[in-house]
């Protein structure tokens, strides 16, 4: 929207609004770095109004929540609460910019105790919330997404799914395509911790491969890791030929629980014939979970090389990133010499997955 990170495009003067909302776009597509510099200038810098540093500290607690810090975050979604109701015009029933700031801190707030396993608090904070966020705006889609993440954390897998509805159709009517794809992943993680019938993989594997397609690499790793542990529940199936679950999601088909694509038809190109025939490809012999878990090791490593050093900590202390997809300093090296690598390999496989990890991609 406002050019590539690296061109000096997020540097140029803009109004502070319109300068926050770069470093929201920056963010949702795991330029980590370029949205921090966007947002702690907005933080710190002199003549900016309350309101906007307000969302300036939610936001950025909001990208270090996505990489695992959840402590971090809190105390910045406590400093945005504090600006955000000390601005002009800020008060019960306003509307605004400053109210919409109350809305997300309060929501990153409880989205925070999620992160820390303290259901109690996420939903006290959820309570004082809602009046905060009103019908049809971001905030309320945000809203609907921590009230499933607090209901799966309290065994309530039906609260979850009704939830997560709502964020689907207020995401739909908001027209965000990013707020639609984290809805659609919400309320497929919460159908399938329900024991809906449907497999939940067809779907992940389009969320997955829609989020690639957009440039939203946080989403596309939350859904490749939701797409692995639904492949775990179903038992993985034996392993899967090199590229079906990929050459599938590209020609619009599904995957079954064998693995195999369910529509066929185009030629198999020269690459996957010979992995198909090598007995010295151990990826060919990959369950399908096991794939999606290394597409997302991949896809991280790429935020991991976009990201600040407070971040970078923040993925690595995360109890959130399990260790089998921890940061790799081989791929890491790889990824330092060949940055064009990474980036292809983490949109290669648009088929992916995640046990239920709370506040992964606010």
């Amino acid at each position: 929207m406002w050019g590539a990170p690296g061109t000096g495009a997020e540097q140029r003067p803009g109004d502070p609004l319109t300068r926050w909302a770069r470093g929201v776009v920056l963010g949702g597509e795991g330029h980590y770095a370029a949205a921090a510099a966007v947002l702690d200038r907005l933080r710190a810098g002199p003549g900016v109004p309350d309101a906007v540093r307000a969302h300036a500290a939610v936001t950025r607690a909001a990208h270090l929540r996505q990489l695992g810090g959840h402590r971090l975050a809190a105390a910045l979604d406590g400093q945005g609460l504090r600006l955000a109701r000390a601005a002009p015009g800020c008060g019960p029933g306003a509307t605004g910019v400053a109210a919409a700031a109350v809305a997300d801190a309060l929501v990153g707030l409880a989205a925070d105790a999620v992160g820390r396993w303290d259901a109690p608090s996420a939903a006290r904070l959820l309570a004082r919330a809602e009046p905060w966020c009103a019908p049809g705006g971001r905030p309320g889609v945000r809203w609907h997404w921590v009230r499933a993440e607090t209901a799966l954390l309290r065994g309530d897998p039906a609260a979850a799914v009704a939830a997560a509805g709502d964020a689907v159709r207020a995401a739909d009517a908001l027209g965000s395509v990013r707020h639609l794809l984290k809805s659609r992943l919400v309320a497929a993680v919460a159908r399938s911790v329900a024991g809906d019938e449907q497999d939940p993989l067809p779907e992940l594997d389009r969320i997955a491969a829609q989020s690639s397609a957009a440039g939203l690499l946080p989403l596309h790793r939350a859904a490749l890791l939701a797409a692995a542990d639904a492949a775990d529940a179903v038992g993985g199936g034996p392993p899967r030929e090199a590229g079906a679950g990929a050459t599938a999601a590209e020609r619009g088909g599904t995957v079954r629980r064998d693995g195999h694509p369910t529509r066929t038809g185009a030629p198999v190109p020269p690459n996957e014939r010979h992995a198909r025939m090598s007995r010295l490809n151990t990826l060919s012999r990959q369950t399908g979970a096991q794939r999606r878990r290394h597409a997302a090791a991949v896809t991280l490593n790429v935020l991991y090389l976009r990201t600040d050093p407070l971040g970078r900590r923040s993925i690595r202390e995360s109890a959130w990133i399990p260790d089998s997809i921890a940061v790799p300093y081989g791929l890491l090296h790889s990824a330092t010499c060949h940055p064009h690598v990474a980036q292809s390999s983490g949109d290669a496989f648009p088929d992916g997955g995640h046990k239920f990890a709370p506040t992964v991609s606010r």
